[in-house]
């Protein structure tokens, strides 16, 4: 394995996102209501309590963490993109910096959740394995990745392109690699484009 080079592509990632960071601040509302709409329907299926803890993995300028927040639950964000990191701070949803790929200086089972939201097809494998190791360490309960499914129009097929990640690979993929990490993963369509892969270690 080339860290090197690891380190390089995922700096590029960080260059990209900072870069775009007033881009995603745009939709900060749209996205808190969208995710809140879903929450509302779907917050039986995590089992939680008000004021457990709740990580938010790669959190931007930290909507879903908000969305979290605004329900009752202790949130915290990371992400290694200091602009995006910068906008959540400007809302006062807590979060701090962090690499998944490097390891977070956490103990393992420090929170009751751990969620990610459209980042995982992002990602190449290599580093998807890596966030899904680094969530499933870090939950004493279940991880809920909120990301695309299998269903695809031309809109979103052009905006991932034009992202370079690892969309058309994820939505190929992507629940297969969840179950190599692990025990039970559970799809629950939340809209036409999006699942909640409710992931149990």
């Amino acid at each position: 394995m080339n860290y090197s080079l690891i380190s390089m592509d995922m700096k590029k990632h960080k260059r990209i996102f900072n870069r775009i960071s007033p881009i995603y601040n745009l939709f900060f509302n749209s996205q808190v209501r969208s995710y809140s709409e879903i929450l509302s329907r779907y917050a039986s299926e995590l089992s939680l309590s008000p004021g457990n803890s709740i990580l938010d993995m790669g959190c931007g300028t930290g909507a879903f963490a908000q969305t979290f927040s605004l329900s009752g639950y202790n949130v915290t964000g990371v992400d290694s993109a200091e602009m995006m990191l910068r906008y959540a701070a400007k809302r006062g949803i807590k979060s701090i910096y962090g690499d998944f790929i490097q390891g977070l200086d956490m103990g393992d089972k420090s929170y009751d959740l751990v969620i990610s939201a459209y980042v995982a097809h992002g990602i190449d494998r290599e580093k998807r394995m890596k966030l899904f190791r680094e969530s499933a360490r870090l939950c004493k309960g279940n991880v809920l990745f909120h990301d695309y499914s299998k269903n695809r129009n031309c809109f979103i097929n052009f905006i991932e392109f034009m992202e370079d990640g690892d969309y058309f690979n994820f939505i190929k993929t992507g629940l297969d690699e969840m179950k190599e990490v692990f025990s039970d993963v559970k799809v629950i369509p939340v809209k036409k484009f999006n699942n909640w892969y409710i992931c149990t270690p």
